[in-house]
């Protein structure tokens, strides 16, 4: 089954011989997401310790992860005040400048408020060092920086959805 959706990701998201590398495009296509390595990722967790973490991991190209951001945008909206630290990590393909730009217009569109990261990264090495099989992802870490909640669409016969992040951070709270 991994085997089969790992084929699936590589024919849906072809790489380049260098996927390290964004194409020169002329035009601004990382001006709403800092960009962020594998390695980087514990540091940029580390920012927020003392507050509830929850990390948002989505694409364009995946339609689920769109139509539930807009409620990503609202949770963290409801929750900013207590202490609860809303980031996005975007796992397009760091070649596609398209895709990184639609992200952008994207993150604009539906007025997220919160800090956002693009991971620059070969997407499946990004899945394997962070182990995932899929994604939407949401990541709910504690004010020690230690993952408490993963929920995930793994299991077709258990999706998560919003009330499933906001018990995680009232659980948290």
């Amino acid at each position: 089954m991994l085997a089969g959706l790992c084929a699936m990701m590589l024919t849906a998201c072809q790489e380049s011989e260098n996927a390290d590398t964004i194409p020169a495009t002329g035009e601004p296509v990382m001006d709403r997401m800092a960009s962020v390595t594998l390695s980087d990722w514990p540091s940029v967790r580390n920012r927020y310790r003392g507050k509830i973490l929850v990390a948002d991991l989505w694409a364009s190209w995946c339609i689920s992860c769109i139509e539930r951001f807009p409620a990503m945008v609202e949770l963290s909206r409801r929750y900013r005040e207590q202490g609860v630290q809303f980031i996005s990590l975007n796992l397009d393909d760091p070649t596609d400048a398209e895709a990184l730009q639609w992200s952008n217009e994207f993150l604009q569109k539906v007025n997220a408020d919160f800090p956002h990261y693009h991971m620059h990264e070969n997407l499946m090495r990004s899945f394997e060092a962070l182990n995932l099989l899929g994604i939407p992802v949401v990541l709910v870490f504690d004010g020690e920086g230690k993952e408490r909640f993963r929920l995930t669409g793994d299991n077709p016969n258990r999706q998560f959805g919003d009330k499933d992040v906001e018990h995680a951070i009232q659980s948290l709270l």
